[in-house]
């Protein structure tokens, strides 16, 4: 059975069109299935009207009082689910209800636990966003995956508000669910193995007020912050920094030392600098930042030294050239390099750490911490 949880606060306007047209696609799946509407004391009769098509649709309506918030609605409605499979969708319609069976069916088909409807993998998008909203929604997406790559690297849509988990991924999880983002709290806690995706497309609400505001921006930003420290990934970003400030370190003493030391040319210089910084860093990043995700995989250090090596040379060449230029209009070789360094720096961050998070892996749960 198919259980699918629609939180939802004064959505009078759309909540019976929510629900038939839920029901309709969920019919056609040939599965069993219920709809549990969580609604917040809506003053608008929300809960009233999602209860009058329940003598007529396998709808079940909870409401809350004293209680806010998407995701712990969620979650109040998951702990009545009936089914093996659990969903949630949200009620405004800017979610086709149709892509739920969509996403039954990918689950089924690929044996997964846990199915996810993207708009950011190939085939998915978003109609009627003005670019403003474009950018804060993919600059969202990417702050979530750059901060909290182990986690929601897996999917290309953290902030999905449509998705579909087995009941066993979640059991016996405590789920403490901040702001509107239940996904982010499944992905961090529940015990999955396959994750598939779905595309789609979203749209703009035609009826009703849309929630996102400053505030729900804030609790994503906190969120994020909570699953790193309970996931381990802020300690390793903590690392990850003291990694990168070692390696800057011993470029730039390694470079300064070169030319007061030798007559060598300013590019063998730099090539002997930039390895030895890109030796410091690896060896603070293996032996402290990533040292819990050794456990995932069963590489040698040299093979990744050898990805750690071909993951920083853009940024490596970047550097090298910044430095030059530097030198080249008369800049100290110190400060020169410390341009470069933080050129270097940008690039990395922005296309190279997570691939270098990929090198280690994810942690295994239940090895040298609560990961």
């Amino acid at each position: 059975m198919i259980s699918l949880v629609i939180p939802t606060y004064n959505e009078a306007d759309v909540i019976q069109d929510t629900l038939k047209r839920a029901a309709e696609v969920l019919q056609g799946s040939g599965e069993p299935f219920e709809l549990i509407v969580v609604d917040d004391a809506s003053p608008d009769g929300t809960a009233g009207l999602a209860e009058a098509l329940s003598a007529e649709l396998p709808v079940r309506v909870l409401c809350r009082k004293g209680e806010r918030g998407l995701a712990t609605a969620v979650v109040r409605g998951w702990e009545i689910a009936r089914g093996d499979v659990w969903g949630v969708m949200d009620a405004d319609l800017q979610h086709p209800p149709e892509v739920v069976c969509e996403l039954l069916k990918a689950l089924r088909r690929e044996n997964a636990d846990l199915a996810v409807a993207s708009r950011y993998c190939s085939g998915g998008g978003t109609v009627g966003w003005p670019w403003f909203r474009r950018l804060v929604s993919w600059a969202g997406m990417r702050v979530g995956t750059l901060a909290l790559p182990w986690t929601l690297g897996v999917v290309t849509d953290s902030g999905s508000g449509i998705f579909l988990v087995r009941a066993r991924a979640l059991q016996g999880v405590e789920l403490k669910p901040r702001g509107f983002k239940m996904l982010l709290e499944v992905l961090a806690k529940a015990r999955y193995q396959k994750v598939v995706e779905v595309p789609y497309v979203f749209r703009n609400r035609t009826r009703g007020q849309s929630k996102l505001g400053a505030r729900q921006y804030v609790e994503y930003l906190i969120s994020l912050w909570g699953i790193g420290r309970s996931s381990g990934e802020l300690n390793a970003w903590i690392g990850y920094g003291l990694a990168g400030l070692a390696g800057a370190m011993a470029y730039i003493a390694a470079l300064v030392g070169l030319e007061n030391r030798t007559d060598w040319p300013l590019a063998i210089s730099l090539l002997l600098a930039i390895q030895l910084g890109v030796l410091a860093s690896f060896i603070v990043d293996n032996g402290v930042s990533f040292r819990r995700g050794r456990a995932a995989t069963r590489s040698l250090a040299a093979s990744r030294l050898a990805r750690y090596e071909r993951l920083l040379l853009p940024g490596a060449l970047m550097n090298a050239a910044v430095t030059y230029l530097g030198r080249t209009v008369g800049i100290e070789l110190w400060g020169a390099a410390l341009l470069g360094v933080m050129a270097s720096a940008c690039w990395n961050m922005a296309f190279a750490a997570p691939g270098i998070w990929a090198i280690w892996g994810k942690p295994l749960k239940g090895v040298g911490g609560r990961a």
